[in-house]
């Protein structure tokens, strides 16, 4: 006779996260039609957003998380009690929020850059910064801005920046079509200060960083939420260097920048 699965502690969104809880969260989702990504015990971003997904036709504010003996644990346990494999009706819709996942399962071995460093390796992109978005003044940094497609929309940016997030777009579009389809642009140029601050200098100031929408709705900033469908890309900027806005201390889902180890491969070439 076969043993009943066993959770020993919760998992998904500010749970505890016991690799093989979460493990066995991972294989009863995949069982159900849901994909929660590759079963290796790690709760991240895709897993959290499966269990979300499950949740959705359960409750009314699906929150990302499995708890011993809970609805969604019960649900998932028992595939009579539990909805159906995703589809039109009962997937999220790529603009609904879902919780941020736990910041320790996001942009594994990625680092973001800071003021300091870049100033040291590209220089100030202009002398004066305001709240709005103003030209760059800094002569090399302007000629290495490019104009181009990257697929879906057409942006500004620093050229090897540019040539990067047209490869990780080429990559969504196989992996994600649906959202390459709902994919939009808020910005990728633009010198100014970072929202809220009068010191701070956004990372567009030296076109690197692209906001994102999705069918022209931008993610709220530091609600701690989520848009599902920028979940599900997250990994693919990741895996192509680039970091992910939703780590920072103020939530930004909405935002992707180059992390340091490829900005490391540009530094010097311009």
């Amino acid at each position: 006779m076969s043993t009943a699965p066993q959770l020993t502690a919760s998992v998904g969104h500010h749970g505890v996260n016991r690799r093989p809880d979460v493990a066995e969260v991972q294989r009863l989702l995949k069982a159900r039609g849901f994909n929660p990504g590759v079963v290796d015990g790690r709760c991240g971003s895709r897993t959290v957003a499966a269990i979300t997904a499950f949740q959705h036709p359960l409750m009314r504010r699906p929150d990302g998380r499995v708890d011993p003996g809970g609805k969604t644990w019960v649900a998932l346990i028992n595939p009579g009690a539990g909805p159906t494999p995703p589809s039109h009706a009962n997937t999220p819709k790529l603009t609904q929020p879902v919780p941020r996942p736990a910041t320790s399962s996001l942009n594994p071995g990625l680092h973001a850059v800071n003021n300091a460093y870049m100033h040291a390796k590209f220089g100030a992109p202009r002398s004066s910064y305001f709240k709005d978005c103003q030209p760059i003044t800094h002569e090399r940094l302007r000629k290495s801005m490019v104009t181009a497609s990257v697929g879906p929309f057409k942006v500004t940016g620093l050229g090897p920046a540019v040539t990067s997030l047209g490869d990780v777009m080429a990559e969504i579009k196989h992996a994600q079509p649906a959202v390459y389809q709902a994919l939009g642009s808020a910005g990728m140029l633009c010198c100014r200060f970072q929202r809220g601050s009068t010191r701070a200098i956004s990372n567009h100031s030296w076109g690197t960083a692209i906001d994102l929408t999705l069918n022209g709705v931008l993610d709220r900033r530091g609600d701690n939420n989520v848009q599902y469908g920028l979940t599900l890309i997250a990994p693919v900027f990741n895996r192509f260097g680039w970091y992910w806005g939703a780590k920072f201390g103020i939530e930004d889902s909405m935002h992707f920048e180059p992390g340091r180890s490829l900005m490391d491969t540009w530094a010097g070439t311009l």
